[in-house]
């Protein structure tokens, strides 16, 4: 399996259709969401990943470049057939190691509460799940786990970056 970087501006629509069909039925703010940050995929601050085996899409992956130090995984999505195979888990291998040797800090992701197999997957992955944030337009709590790509073990700095990042943060 691996991960390709979207290019193409209607490519990366897919990926991102993909990515929060299940979010836009229930909260339309998705769909604006895409339209309103479309200069982001453009200049690479957001990019989509195709995650791929053997020349078959098998679901995408969004990454935020939030700052400097950190980047923020925004959301994997493997179509419900491909599920179970352990693809996202080798995207998420994948991509971290890609940021390590981008000499990024951290990279973060965050899940609904209620998503245990994620959680899990973060666990066994190594990610340190250090907080909650409020969604307000999904009006419920989510995750925040993060990855130590540089092995620091500086939650002081960990905790002041999720709070830029997600808000309504609080710490575990």
């Amino acid at each position: 399996m691996k991960i390709i970087q979207l290019r193409e501006f209607e490519r990366i629509q897919e990926g991102l259709r993909s990515l929060t069909q299940e979010f836009i039925g229930e909260y339309p703010y998705y769909s604006t969401w895409i339209q309103k940050n479309e200069a982001t995929f453009r200049d690479g601050t957001r990019v989509v990943y195709e995650l791929n085996d053997n020349e078959k899409t098998v679901g995408y992956m969004m990454i935020h470049f939030s700052t400097a130090k950190c980047a923020k995984i925004n959301g994997i999505y493997v179509f419900p057939d491909c599920q179970k195979k352990g693809y996202a888990k080798e995207a998420l291998l994948q991509v971290l190691e890609e940021l390590k040797e981008q000499n990024y800090d951290y990279a973060y992701i965050q899940t609904r509460i209620h998503n245990r197999i994620v959680v899990h997957m973060f666990e066994t992955l190594h990610f340190d799940v250090i907080g909650q944030n409020y969604h307000s337009i999904e009006k419920q709590n989510n995750w925040v786990a993060v990855y130590d790509l540089k092995q620091k073990r500086n939650f002081e700095e960990m905790f002041e970056l999720a709070e830029k990042l997600y808000p309504g943060f609080s710490k575990n």
